[in-house]
């Protein structure tokens, strides 16, 4: 099953699982007990093949202006 962030109004961030059709669920936050709503998480973890010059590592780097990688192989 999936994990979802949740937060409640007094600023707490908190992880559950629970499947997709429960994710809207208002669950209880662990740290005040108030119910929180589900939030989108946007992770900034970029994917890892075993090795740093992987061609999403060059295409970052020259979308992100650090090489002058053109693209192709």
């Amino acid at each position: 099953m999936p994990i979802y962030e949740y937060k409640c109004k007094n600023e707490h961030v908190f992880d559950e699982i629970c499947s997709m059709s429960e994710r809207t669920v208002k669950k209880d936050c662990p740290d005040c007990n108030e119910k929180g709503s589900w939030v989108m998480a946007v992770r900034t973890t970029r994917p890892h093949f075993g090795n740093e010059d992987t061609l999403w590592n060059m295409r970052e780097s020259k979308r992100l202006g650090k090489d002058d990688f053109n693209g192709h192989i």
